[in-house]
């Protein structure tokens, strides 16, 4: 019995839509006069992680004629009043936390050790709040539709709840999700 060496399928190729950075590597040695017959090409990939940046917003303020007072442009609006977070920080956040299931404290690590940032839990938690407040229209729409289908599906989730009056304590909890198929709404 001889044993059959399978075949190995080889790399996955990379996906087309990612950016690509070339880097032309040119023998030391002197190529006057050579003629290029080809290449040979390596793809691997590299990671940048992603980046805080402080965004500045600077208004001119100028003096009108006659002492009439000040004439400077408004603030663009942001999604949380008098907060530094803009909308892509909220976005990345709730995405972390909702879809990748990354606590707001590993987060908050994560932004220590990446960018030197230590913002306080307490601050991501009114952020996500307010977010949620903003979202609530469009939940309520959302739910709407669903509840006033001819079909929809429920799944009841149990859940560990920290309980706020004991230390270290939870009591369970259930979450309940609904969908409707016919529209893929959930």
């Amino acid at each position: 019995y001889t044993r059959e060496k399978k075949q190995h399928p080889g790399r996955h190729k990379l996906p087309d839509h990612l950016p690509v950075k070339e880097i032309v590597i040119e023998p030391e040695q002197d190529t006057t006069g050579l003629v290029k017959i080809g290449e040979e090409i390596s793809e691997t990939l590299e990671y940048t992680p992603a980046s805080l940046i402080k965004r500045r917003t600077i208004r001119p303020k100028y003096a009108k004629a006659n002492g009439d007072g000040v004439l400077i442009a408004g603030l663009p609006t942001r999604p949380i009043d008098k907060s530094i977070a803009e909308a892509s920080l909220l976005a990345h956040i709730i995405v972390s936390k909702y879809v990748d299931h990354l606590p707001l404290y590993r987060q908050i690590q994560i932004f220590k050790r990446e960018f030197g940032w230590n913002p306080s839990q307490s601050t991501f938690g009114d952020w996500v709040n307010s977010c949620c407040v903003l979202l609530e229209p469009l939940y309520n729409r959302l739910k709407q539709k669903i509840i006033t289908s001819d079909y929809i599906q429920a799944d009841e989730s149990p859940i560990k709840v920290l309980d706020k009056d004991k230390i270290k304590s939870t009591h369970q909890g259930y979450q309940w999700v609904y969908l409707d198929p016919l529209q893929h709404l959930v």
